[in-house]
């Protein structure tokens, strides 16, 4: 482990100390949100002050910054399309294509523009970091001050480098993202939207259920993110194609980590029909996280940026169905069909209780209560660390090759890996730390040298180099990977206890499980799974819930009812009290369900995953002791 902070130290020297850059963050935030002109309006003075930025690259950079603007006259393109053909070709010094895209009328919320900073690379193939630029009823200092001075600080750092980067880098400010729904007044809506629609579909009334089920889109943040939607539509085939991930980086300063998994849909057909995660990206980032001791979730109750308008990209319900065709037909006539290209992206925000819900004690989002002083500098310095770590190994850079060691693992899996081709076995002991204070496994597998014992389920191993490494809950989907990567066969090696030694150090780890540990196994795994699928399908969730708590409610009143005819009288007698109370009990119930429960459920996936994992390996059981004490036999 000595070695994982030099590592680390090495991947942050391209840029100014992590400490440094957050103090300068915290004070170009305070600097940016004084910043207003008597009668002007936030974001007047947003624009205004990208204009600026442009300005002062100018000055402190002649001659290296181009600028053009998307659409106008066919005289204009012909104009940018030199300016960026300069750009490309420039290899003095690294440069930057300042560009403005002004929204149409219909995706006009808040700002007027979207501004693309694109420093040309030596590669073609794009990263994308896209904070927005706009507030919403404030001067927003953490929504979203914080991503845009990220996302300026990387900026100036490309530009102050000896050389271009490897890939082409893009800092998109995105306008008008706000103006949505969102925290506990989209969920509001969202619930008597479905409440209304569960006492529709009890009385049979189809047409009114259609009419209820028309309001839920509008609690689905409809009017957000619409200027990063209007800059994917405006970009080529060609221009899709390059993009090889998406980072978001919104509000992110106060508050827990989240790296989302799961995305609601950024229309009603998608809340049914979810997006994939993309998995590999995702891990990135969590990677990042873990290597640096950054606390996360993945799974919000509500809200969505600007990542989401990448995701929907190739997914919405048309072009799956028109797709699905087209593979059919393919498949009929014997051709294979390729999939569409679908754009890996994911977002970094910082959550805590309260914070995104203005009619809540103590939220600030989306209120004047968003100010400099509630932006702290821990957030801050997680999402630099976080995107450091994702530039360097995006760009090409060496993962960390050893982050845990047998030392600091308490859970182990022997494999037995072959090739396809045959050949004599090679062995992999798979190693898990679960003991991070994030509460979230990192994993390391070792080629090993073993000597296994078939009859008595025992093996010896001693450990030479790592294979790899990654944050699956479970290990068997740690090797699976490493295997398929390498197109290679694994099996695991039944045991019930093993001896593991690395250098002078020993453990033993053993299995013990009983009969009670078997049903809480099927159990966790049970309720990942189901974690899992209410994650992915989340308004089905949410609708199913709200369809239980109405029958829930209904029966009981049926009961009462066929009881106590007193209880009927009364009910019925007081209704303009007892109906509306109900309701409102019903509404809380559901809230409560939507906001906090099921969050809490489906974040926990991975927890359930990980202690059924960890209760099928063998766990360490002994203390270290000197290799040379207990020698046996290798293969």
């Amino acid at each position: 482990m000595t070695e994982l902070p030099k590592e680390l130290a090495a991947v942050h020297a391209r840029w100014a100390p992590v400490e440094a850059r957050v103090n300068e963050i915290l004070e170009n935030i305070r600097h940016s949100c004084a910043d207003r002109l008597p009668g002007e309006g936030y974001n007047r003075a947003n624009e205004r002050q990208v204009e600026r930025l442009i300005t002062w690259l100018r000055e402190e950079f002649p001659g290296r910054i181009y600028e053009v603007e998307r659409g106008g006259s066919p005289a204009d393109r012909q104009v940018h399309a030199e300016r960026w053909r300069q750009a490309r070709e420039r290899r003095d010094a690294p440069c930057v294509v300042a560009e403005r895209q002004r929204l149409s009328r219909w995706a006009l919320r808040t700002t007027r523009w979207n501004f693309i900073f694109t420093v040309p690379g030596e590669s073609s193939e794009v990263f994308l970091l896209v904070a927005h630029y706009d507030t919403w009823r404030g001067v927003g200092a953490d929504d979203n001050t914080t991503g845009e001075e990220i996302l300026k600080q990387y900026l100036l750092a490309d530009l102050r480098a000896v050389a271009r980067p490897r890939l082409t880098h893009v800092y998109f400010l995105a306008g008008s993202e706000e103006c949505g729904l969102v925290g506990l007044l989209s969920q509001l809506l969202l619930a008597g939207a479905l409440i209304a629609a569960i006492q529709c579909l009890q009385q049979r009334s189809w047409h009114l259920l259609a009419a209820a089920l028309a309001v839920v889109p509008l609690a689905s943040y409809r009017f957000g993110v619409s200027g990063s939607r209007e800059y994917v539509r405006a970009l080529t085939p060609e221009e899709l194609g390059r993009l090889r991930a998406v980072v978001s980086v919104d509000s992110v300063g106060e508050g827990r980590m989240y790296i989302p998994r799961s995305t609601l849909g950024a229309d009603f057909i998608r809340a049914l029909i979810p997006f994939g995660h993309y998995d590999a990206f995702t891990d990135l980032l969590e990677e990042a996280a873990h290597l640096h001791g950054v606390k996360y979730n993945n799974y919000l109750a509500g809200g969505t940026t600007d990542h989401v308008s990448f995701l929907e990209v190739n997914n919405g319900l048309w072009f799956r169905l028109r797709h699905a065709a087209r593979r059919a037909g393919r498949w009929l006539a014997g051709a294979s069909h390729p999939e569409p290209r679908r754009i890996p992206a994911s977002a970094l925000v910082t959550m805590t209780p309260g914070k995104a819900s203005p009619v809540v004690f103590g939220g600030k989002i989306h209120t004047p209560a968003d100010v400099p002083e509630r932006v702290y500098p821990e957030p801050l310095r997680d999402a630099l660390l976080i995107l450091d770590y994702v530039f360097h190994v995006i760009e090409g850079g060496a993962r960390v090759r050893e982050p845990r060691q047998l030392a600091d693992s308490h859970y182990a899996r022997l494999y037995e890996i072959t090739s396809p081709r045959g050949g004599a076995p090679d062995y992999w002991l798979a190693l898990k730390d679960a003991l991070e204070p994030n509460r979230r496994n990192l994993n390391i597998v070792y080629r090993v040298d073993a000597g296994v014992g078939e009859a008595s389920k025992q093996a010896r191993v001693e450990l030479r180099e790592p294979v790899g490494w990654g944050v699956h809950a479970r290990l068997r989907s740690e090797v699976a990977d490493l295997c398929r990567e390498r197109n290679r066969i694994c099996r695991r090696v039944r045991l019930d206890r093993l001896v593991a030694s690395q250098a002078t150090q020993e453990f033993v780890f053993a299995r013990r499980l009983t009969f009670a540990d078997q049903l809480r196994r099927r159990y966790h795994f049970f309720a990942a799974w189901l974690a899992r699928w209410m994650g992915r399908y989340t308004f089905i969730t949410f609708f199913a819930a709200a369809f239980l708590i109405a029958y829930a409610v209904g029966q009981a009143l049926q009961f009462g009812f066929a009881r106590s005819f007193l209880f009927q009288e009364w009910f019925f007698r007081y209704q303009f009290v007892t109906v509306p109370g109900l309701l409102l009990f019903q509404l809380g119930a559901i809230l409560y369900l939507m906001v906090r429960a099921i969050p809490c459920f489906i974040d926990n996936a991975y927890r359930h995953a990980n202690r059924a994992d960890n209760m099928s390996s063998l766990r360490r059981t002994a203390s270290p002791a000197l290799h040379s004490e207990a020698k046996g036999t290798k293969s």
